[in-house]
């Protein structure tokens, strides 16, 4: 299994370096940078009686529409998969929300200056609001 894999990465990469001047060549054009943009390529390959791996084609869109949970399962992970390589992280809205009322307190309060036990809520750096 592990013969059959590696012929079928082989494919895979020949195929890429084939493609890789047309690839240089729309980034120029379209001013980008190689570290800011993706594709998504869907291969297919046909694997003869003799475990032979064949680039059938390369799809530039690939369906990743789902019609059986096996399906769903392999587009879900290529999905997070990409995410990954990309650098996208899971976004934490309850924790995002946090920092956001953090960040709005710190400057709603942080902004008055100290001017004794007085005038502040003991033991921190907050101010009243109303003077």
């Amino acid at each position: 299994m592990n013969l059959l894999w590696s012929r079928i990465y082989d494919v895979l990469i020949k195929t890429i370096l084939c493609a890789e001047n047309y690839v240089q060549a729309g980034l120029k054009k379209n001013g980008t940078h190689r570290t800011n943009c993706f594709e998504l390529l869907g291969f297919d390959v046909l694997i003869d009686s003799d475990l032979k791996p064949w680039l059938l084609e390369v799809n530039l869109s690939p369906s990743m529409a789902n019609d059986s949970p096996l399906d769903t399962s392999i587009k879900s992970n290529l999905i997070c998969d990409t995410f990954t390589i990309c650098g996208i992280k899971r976004f934490d809205r309850k924790k995002e929300s946090m920092n956001k009322i953090k960040h709005r307190m710190k400057g709603l309060y942080g902004k008055g200056k100290k001017t004794g036990l007085g005038t502040g809520i003991q033991g921190t750096s907050l101010q009243p609001l109303y003077g």
